[in-house]
């Protein structure tokens, strides 16, 4: 008889706590948007999901408030992934659309969607141009190799431009952990064509779940909120170590100080070369599908003296390295280096304030003005 009120007993707990998990479940539902909901965080990871070719990715209907000490926005992830309004892959026939592929800046850190450069070109050509936002931050040229074709294919624009950030995006490309995160690297080759290396990709971080982890994510509002508090050691992930060219600096000295040591300048020809035979290809793959590309130069603090500890001046090597390349890749560069400075950028933080996005958005749109052919004013 014990037995039997035990079991009833357990019974009843069991059927309370799944009602309440339910009512919670419905209480969140009815009381937020549609889409995975972001507990209040300055880690711009947590609006993305693990990718078995990427790395990761944006996730899409995620949604929450990114804040920092210096500001504070509302992120919303589209549909298709991309921090951007929702948009259909079938473009009007009254617009020219441009794909913008990048890395935190483009994504926007710092800076609300309308302050952005991407919707700042949109306002100030009366609409004529429409420039769908792939920002990733953490991305470099080589995510952006892997992502065009199927880009191009399902999104059909006529442009493409690559924001390149003159601060990591050498390095980006071939070490294999970044910013503690997994991601393909380039392997060095005396092969035209390049040789992605890295997989299978390991998890880590907020990335670091399993398949019934993912799944609970994407089908309950509940889940995701208390995955965002409770970080349980089941689901730790042990370090896989780094991988890439042996020696280099990851925080690319050997580029901004090619004589920091003996094999400094070795090491920055090296990064420049495997980068050179990346954007290649990458302008190959858009001259295959009659894409126009075109580079946009993505400047940081490091070229105002405010990355490495001592330095103070100027540095403009890794923009001059980048714009040899594009100079003997015939791309098309725009580049508001020289009227960008720190003001244009947070005190603490190292992504610009609007007065930046807007110097770029100028840049953009005096290039899409001069192209043959412009429709914008």
């Amino acid at each position: 008889m014990n037995l039997i009120k035990l079991f009833l007993d357990a019974l009843l707990v069991t059927a309370s706590l799944a009602i309440s998990l339910l009512a919670a479940e419905g209480i969140i539902r009815m009381t937020s948007l549609s889409g995975i909901y972001v507990a209040e965080t300055g880690n711009q990871y947590k609006f993305y999901e693990f990718d078995d070719r990427l790395g990761w990715k944006n996730s899409p209907g995620r949604f929450g408030q990114y804040t920092r000490d210096e500001f504070s926005y509302q992120i919303n992830i589209n549909s298709h992934g991309m921090r951007y309004r929702e948009v259909s892959p079938k473009k009007s026939p009254n617009i020219t659309r441009v794909v913008v592929l990048g890395d935190s800046f483009t994504w926007g850190i710092g800076v609300a969607d309308q302050e952005r450069f991407t919707e700042m070109v949109e306002k100030k050509t009366d609409g004529k141009y429409e420039l769908l936002n792939f920002g990733v931050s953490g991305y470099g040229p080589i995510q952006y190799y892997l992502m065009i074709d199927e880009i191009i294919e399902d999104f059909h624009p006529e442009i493409v431009l690559i924001a390149f950030c003159l601060s990591n995006d050498f390095a980006d490309n071939i070490f294999w952990r970044r910013y503690n995160y997994y991601k393909p690297y380039l392997l060095e080759n005396k092969k035209p064509n390049i040789v992605i290396s890295g997989y299978p990709i390991p998890r880590s971080g907020e990335l670091a779940t399993g398949p019934l982890s993912d799944w609970l994510a994407d089908h309950s509002r509940l889940y995701s909120l208390v995955r965002g508090k409770v970080k349980t050691t089941a689901l730790q992930f042990a370090d896989y170590g780094q991988a890439g060219i042996n020696g280099a600096d990851e925080n690319q000295m050997d580029i901004y100080f090619p004589k920091h040591s003996t094999e400094a300048s070795e090491l920055a020809d090296r990064m420049v070369a495997l980068n050179a035979k990346l954007i290649r290809q990458i302008r190959d793959k858009a001259k295959r599908q009659n894409v126009q590309l075109a580079v946009v130069v993505a400047p940081t603090k490091c070229e105002y003296g405010a990355c490495f500890q001592g330095e103070r001046a100027r540095n403009m090597n890794a923009r001059n390295y980048l714009l040899k390349t594009l100079k003997e890749l015939d791309i098309p560069v725009i580049d508001k280096t020289d009227a960008i400075d720190s003001s244009d950028f947070w005190k603490t933080d190292g992504h610009w304030r609007p007065s930046g996005h807007e110097k770029i958005a100028d840049g953009i749109v005096d290039w899409l003005n001069g192209r043959k052919g412009s429709k914008a004013r």
